[in-house]
């Protein structure tokens, strides 16, 4: 499967394999190394993972942590996830990631 990323630093192509990382976000962080990106591990509490998806109609909906820490900060744009919370699946194939940062 293929992803493309968009961060600060650019345009990036990703090729990987279904579940070879637990989450997006552990994709991301082994691929690209962002500064400050996933604090919490994965725990869906810090919104420090989260990116925009090009297309949610295949991405399961938010579960877990993510609907009340996405509300803490008021997100309400279901296209804005947190990384930790998506699975690397075949809903995620072709798809682009733009990852957000807190300015």
């Amino acid at each position: 499967m293929l992803l493309r990323i968009i961060s600060e630093s650019g345009e990036h192509l990703i090729s990987t394999y279904r579940h070879e990382y637990r989450s997006l976000m552990a994709l991301i962080r082994d691929k690209l190394y962002p500064e400050s990106f996933g604090e919490c591990g994965g725990q869906g509490r810090c919104a420090t993972c989260i990116v925009k998806l090009d297309a949610t109609n295949e991405i399961p909906g938010r579960d877990r942590n993510e609907p009340a820490t996405l509300a803490k900060i008021g997100v309400v744009d279901p296209a804005i996830r947190l990384s930790c919370q998506l699975q690397v699946d075949k809903a995620l194939n072709n798809s682009t990631v733009y990852l957000v940062y807190d300015s």
